[in-house]
């Protein structure tokens, strides 16, 4: 073992060293490249710039040259004074026409006296003999001389003077150059974008700098360029390092007609980034290299060494393995249960929870109809608002999870202020009243009557807020307040505030009311029920709704919460002062009657008979008498032929389903106006909006209520067709309950008419043995979809007749087809079958008897 230790350390040095000589030698090399690269480059950049500099230049000494000489000839052939002017002027005046506005135009000192090509007459005192540009061109003694920038008398322009001697050395011809040209070639001298140049003359004076403000400035003066204008006047044409301000930069250098230096300056740091950066990430992927090598050796070792230990250890790690697949199996197994069981509570909680609350509603509906007594009236609304925010928190509690997984939407509709605020009282007023609490109401008047905005979920994020209140409040009041902010452009800003003089909150525990399943102050708090999630679900509601939760607290004496909340108004007219008897709800049109349609044409589509039956007795009693067909292929059939104003249509339905049946007549424009309401039992959240997703305008739940069904003819049948009627009563007869059948469920489901209710269980009994043998054949060929679309009709119609025991059967069965869970589906088949054909048996014996 030491010795594989020992060679495992000599290989990594090895590898090391190797891999440094290697990173030495690449690192020479770049630099070695990069080097000569640069040095070819500032040459190749200097080169390009003297060209287009002295390009520039030529351009007017070939101009100058050929008129001085064409001037020294006419002087020496006695030419007049008038004849040079003129001679100038013309050739002034081509130049101008030939070249850019940097060339100003001919001029010169002839026999003493000054001659101008574009009449320009010099002041008084003017002496040509005298200039900068006449001195320093005699002494070029016939060569071109470039004088150095001045600022010109006639333009006032910063110019040069490009200017030669005729041959007695006395007479000059000039010609003006502004510096426009050279700046703008300045500006643009850069190496691989890096850098700056400038141009200087033989005294030092800057011609053109990159930075214009340096133009004009002695270089050969200022301290801290006068090394670089040395060294570069001193070398004339190359390059040279040296430091800038601090910075170490290399300097290029070339000469522009053996009078100015074109100097082209680049930090180092800039010139070589790239072979820099190419070292530094050679050397970093050296390094990678080296540790993933040292990894695989290190890995390699250990896997030599445990060698030597696996037959000791091999039972045991048998052992331990078949130990932990155990483990992970039961930790995977209690997860999926633990996902499973939280799935089958969610739909259980909103298919069971929900169907009692809405018979019970319906119940109360039928008092609010029926009943003549004002008392009653007020007890039948408070149960009737109260029972709407009991299921609104049911409701919001199921969507829970789905607020946690992102998946929650807002529904706005219009609603009636005064109906939301009546509901949040009556939900709170009895519990603060049980503990002696005075609930007061600060509800501004000029808050609009009718708002457009998700009335279930923020009627929930105040319901909450209150309940709280009245939780931690044991003695004092609670104020419910709702203001005003202000309207404009159809939109209210609601102040929503509830204040109470309960035990408050310490200022380090505010934060935490946000956190589900956080309670504060545990311990004098742990008398109080709750789940926790109450300020959790608001907080996350209003920030959805694009408002806050703020929160004032003084422990010990109480606190506000309150929330402004923007929203789209629908009818401006104020809700006025607010009194709670006054806007007690009153019975509505549609509580107080039922409707009549005339010449309106429906087609239902379900696959069970029973629920098209149960539909088609509902549309009766509003005078409808619709069309019935049992799968998808009808209807598309049917609807070829026909126009429907509704089409009312089930979604789970062997060989085509609603929404596979909505899509082909989509794709067969047979859809057109008429309106399509899905027929579902899957009351579940987001049930609606999966529907007008897949293209439906609507959706009912099954068991269908009446109220449901007339609220849905009213809205999509046109005003003319629907009249309203004075409701009949009916006759509620209790039967059938000796068999465990829940009767009032399914006189409810049946709109409370006991012979449409028997007709229903007539119908029930007939399709038994057709069920019974149609799962038998999908179970036999392991047809689970169409297995599953029997069982869930199966389940659908035993809800309608009140069994509750074979619904909660035929779901087991559902869930485990849907799932392709063939073993659950075949263990359980027989038992479930059995338990169908004997409630059908006892049924059709009941019946039997009830006949005779």
């Amino acid at each position: 073992m030491k010795k594989s230790k020992r060679n495992l350390f000599i290989i990594i040095i090895c590898t090391f060293l190797l891999m440094a000589l290697m990173d030495i030698f690449t690192s020479r090399v770049i630099f070695r490249t990069a080097f000569s690269s640069v040095e070819e480059l500032g040459e190749d950049k200097t080169t390009a710039v003297t060209a287009d500099l002295e390009n520039y230049l030529d351009t007017a000494k070939s101009v100058l040259w050929l008129t001085a000489d064409t001037v020294d000839h006419m002087v020496e052939n006695g030419a007049t004074y008038d004849d040079i002017v003129e001679y100038i002027t013309r050739e002034s005046s081509r130049t101008e026409e030939q070249f850019d506005e940097s060339y100003t135009g001919l001029y010169g000192c002839i026999n003493g006296s000054y001659v101008d090509g574009v009449g320009w007459v010099p002041p008084e005192g003017y002496e040509p003999t005298e200039r900068d540009w006449y001195k320093m061109t005699t002494e070029g003694h016939g060569d071109i001389v470039i004088v150095s920038p001045y600022v010109d008398a006639q333009t006032g322009s910063v110019i040069i003077t490009v200017g030669r001697a005729l041959t007695d050395n006395e007479n000059v011809m000039a010609l003006d150059l502004t510096l426009d040209g050279v700046q703008e070639i300045v500006e643009d001298i850069q190496i691989n974008g890096y850098g700056y140049g400038y141009v200087v003359n033989n005294d030092g004076m800057v011609i053109a700098h990159r930075d214009s403000s340096e133009n004009g400035k002695y270089y050969n003066e200022d301290p801290e360029q006068k090394e670089v204008f040395n060294q570069a006047t001193a070398l004339g044409k190359g390059s040279f390092i040296t430091t800038i301000d601090g910075d170490k930069c290399t300097v290029f250098v070339d000469t522009v007609m053996e009078q100015w230096y074109l100097v082209i300056v680049t930090k180092n740091a800039e010139l070589y980034k790239g072979p820099t950066w190419l070292l530094i990430s050679s050397i970093v992927i050296t390094l990678i290299v080296f540790a993933l090598l040292t990894v695989f050796y290190t890995l390699g070792y250990r896997s030599q060494r445990k060698s030597y230990q696996i037959l000791e250890e091999a039972k045991e790690n048998e052992r331990k393995k078949d130990y932990e697949a155990k483990v992970l199996k039961l930790e995977k197994s209690a997860a999926d249960s633990a996902n499973k069981a939280k799935s089958d509570f969610l739909a259980d909680m909103s298919h069971e929870i929900r169907t009692p609350i809405n018979a019970i509603l319906g119940m109360n509906e039928m008092i609010l109809q029926k009943s003549k007594e004002k008392e009653t009236l007020e007890y039948a609304s408070n149960i009737k608002n109260a029972g709407h925010t009991l299921l609104s928190i049911i409701n919001s509690i199921l969507d829970f999870s789905k607020i946690e997984d992102g998946k929650m939407s807002l529904v706005p509709v219009s609603f009636e202020l005064s109906n939301m605020i009546n509901g949040l009282v009556h939900s709170v007023d009895e519990r603060a009243r049980a503990k002696n609490l005075e609930l007061r109401l600060d509800i501004d008047e000029t808050i609009p009557s009718v708002l457009l905005g998700d009335d279930v979920r923020i009627s929930q994020v105040i319901s909450n807020i209150l309940t709280n209140a009245v939780k931690y409040t044991e003695k004092g009041y609670i104020i419910f307040k709702m203001y005003n902010l202000g309207t404009t452009k159809g939109f209210c800003r609601l102040l929503v505030s509830v204040k109470d003089t309960g035990i408050g909150i310490k200022q380090e525990d505010i934060d935490k009311l946000a956190i589900s399943f956080e309670r504060v102050d545990e311990k004098k708090n742990r008398h109080i029920e709750g789940t926790g999630l109450g300020i959790s679900i608001v907080t996350k509601l209003l920030q959805m709704m694009g408002s806050e939760l703020k929160i004032k607290s003084e422990y010990g004496v109480g606190s506000e919460f309150y929330f402004e909340l923007p929203i789209e108004v629908v009818n401006e007219k104020p809700i006025g002062k607010y009194d709670l008897e006054s806007k007690a709800p009153k019975k509505s049109a549609a509580s107080d009657v039922l409707i009549n349609v005339k010449d309106a044409h429906i087609l239902v589509t379900d696959d069970n008979e029973m629920n098209r039956k149960v539909v088609s007795n509902l549309m009766k009693l509003f005078g409808i008498k619709p069309d019935l067909c049992q799968s998808g292929r009808e209807t598309i059939d049917i609807m070829e032929k026909n126009h429907y104003d509704m089409l009312f249509l089930d979604h789970m339905m062997p060989e085509m389903d609603g929404i596979e049946t909505l899509k082909l007549l989509q794709e067969k424009n047979l859809v057109g106006d008429t309106v399509v309401v899905a027929l579902t039992a899957n009351a579940v959240v987001g049930a609606r909006e999966q529907y007008l997703a897949a293209g439906f305008d609507d959706y009912l739940s099954k068991p269908i209520e009446l109220s449901s069904m007339e609220k849905m003819l009213v809205k999509y049948l046109s005003a003319e067709s629907v009249e309203s009627v004075e409701p009949e009563s009916t006759p509620i007869l209790l039967s059938l309950k000796k068999l465990g059948l829940n009767t009032d469920d399914g006189l409810t489901y049946c709109g409370e008419d006991e012979e449409f209710y028997i007709e229903i269980l007539h119908d029930y009994v007939a399709a038994t043995p057709d069920k019974i043998e149609e799962l038998a054949g999908y179970l036999a060929d392991e047809n689970m979809k169409d297995y599953k679309v029997i069982v869930h009709s199966v389940k659908s119609s035993s809800k309608t007749i009140g069994s509750s025991k074979l619904f909660e059967l035929a779901k087991d069965l559902e869930f485990a087809a849907a799932d392709g869970k063939l073993d659950y589906v075949k263990e359980h088949h027989d038992e479930v079958m059995k338990e169908y054909k004997a409630l059908a048996d006892a049924l059709g014996d009941i019946l039997n008897e009830k006949e005779e």
